[in-house]
């Protein structure tokens, strides 16, 4: 077991080596593949389930807005036409008939004390009343519908992105090397040993194909150093084979190993969503 940092070739003493079968190696990858591909999956339904979920918080509460801009531009309209009914001219028919459409508007404030006035023609009453109550109170009412649209999206946009990070998360871990290195429950080792001092070791299996996984570190001045092995060997004879495990064979390595195809894989995957 070798390593080579900055030109400089460092034997790796005391780091297990393990060895699986190659049949058990694709039993675990397969596995990692299932487990990444539901998390790709769950995110996206997530994504695509937040998306509809957002278009109706906006859809009801911009419904609402309107509603209550337009009986406030109806109240304000109704505001005026007392003032004009009051100290200009009362007589007005057109305008009137306006005003008692407008006040019979669903969900128009204390519309049946301003109506009273109104067929009373109190229209200094109808005109205090629109100015100091009807008014404000609809402005308040529009002012709440838009803070609680923005309150409903904040909070609708914060819990998505909180399952999306923990789903992310998820994936990562899922495909860090630390997890490709370490061998699950339920997957057979087949045999493994500790380097020695010189940084040599040596497994006994039977004929067969297998993968060798390790882990190790080293300490460079005070940052410690990780190396994550993982490499494809066969054991075609009873005969001794040397098997050298290197920065080729790291698993960010350039040589092909039991991972190989996980990101592109899970990058296909994710393209299709």
């Amino acid at each position: 077991m070798v390593v080579q940092r900055n030109a400089e070739v460092r034997k790796l003493a005391l780091v297990r080596i393990y060895a699986v079968s190659e049949s058990d190696a694709q039993v675990w990858h397969d596995d990692v593949i299932r487990r990444c591909r539901g998390i790709l999956d769950a995110s996206a339904s997530r994504r695509a389930g937040g998306a509809v979920e957002r278009k109706r918080i906006v859809a009801e509460n911009d419904s609402m807005i309107r509603r209550y801009e337009e009986l406030l531009d109806a109240a304000v309209e109704m505001r005026d036409f007392s003032r004009e009914f009051w100290i200009v001219d009362p007589n007005q028919p057109t305008k009137k008939k306006k005003f008692f459409e407008k006040i019979a508007l669903p969900g128009m404030p204390s519309s049946r004390e301003v109506e009273e006035d109104a067929m009373s023609s109190r229209w200094d009453r109808c005109y205090e009343a629109l100015r100091r109550s009807v008014v404000p109170e609809l402005e308040a009412r529009l002012q709440r519908a838009r803070e609680r649209k923005e309150s409903e999206l904040k909070d609708h946009d914060a819990a998505l992105a909180r399952d999306l990070s923990e789903l992310k998360r998820a994936l990562q871990k899922a495909m860090s090397f630390e997890s490709l290195t370490e061998i699950p429950d339920g997957i057979r080792i087949a045999s493994s040993v500790l380097s020695d001092d010189n940084g040599e070791y040596r497994l006994k299996v039977p004929k067969g194909r297998y993968y060798l996984f390790a882990r190790g570190s080293r300490t460079v001045f005070d940052k410690e150093e990780k190396y994550y092995w993982v490499k494809k060997v066969s054991a075609p004879s009873d005969e001794s084979t040397r098997c050298l495990l290197g920065n080729n064979n790291m698993l960010d390595g350039d040589e092909n190993h039991l991972w190989s195809d996980l990101e592109p894989l899970l990058r296909n995957h994710a393209e299709l969503k």
